[in-house]
């Protein structure tokens, strides 16, 4: 389905991956590659997830290593996409993240190449995203649009770890 044009104003923002126990993945990361993390919840009353249950929670694990983010994610309870591919697929690469300034132009973009939006979401305060099933790639793509720094968003919002 891609046209001859790139999807426009999108910047690398990071790897997301699902992970079984956060904090086993995050020491990991730590030990072997040198990464730092700040560790955070996300649930139903400090965010939005289209397709979960009324009630959800996510561990977060927001990881810098010089220029490069990933994000681990455990999912703890409820129904998520996130917990749907951890238990259809088990741990691994989930998503890219591409930071964009007009989430609803990024949107436009994906969907005018057919890619299936399989959920939308925000966490208040620091983010609004989209996952789009992006099977050439291999992976979901997830276009955000950030409220605020993120760097400004963890140390109000998230704990240093460990």
């Amino acid at each position: 389905m891609m046209g001859s044009a790139s999807l426009l104003g999108f910047i690398p923002h990071h790897a997301g991956i699902i992970v079984s126990d956060l904090d086993t993945a995050m020491k990991a990361f730590i030990r072997d590659l040198g990464y730092r993390f700040y560790q955070l919840e996300v649930n139903e009353k400090n965010s939005t997830l289209s397709g979960s249950s009324a009630s959800f929670a996510l561990r977060f694990g927001i990881g810098q290593l010089g220029l490069n983010t990933i994000e681990l994610i455990q999912p703890v309870a409820g129904a998520t996409l996130y917990s749907q591919h951890l238990a259809q697929a088990g741990p691994g690469l989930h998503h890219l993240a591409y930071s964009t300034t007009d989430l609803g132009a990024a949107r436009k973009q994906f969907d005018a190449r057919g890619y299936a939006c399989i959920e939308s979401g925000s966490i208040r305060g620091l983010v609004d995203f989209t996952c789009y099933n992006v099977k050439e790639i291999g992976c979901v793509v997830e276009p955000l649009q950030f409220s605020c720094d993120l760097f400004t968003f963890l140390l109000q919002n998230a704990q240093p770890f460990p």
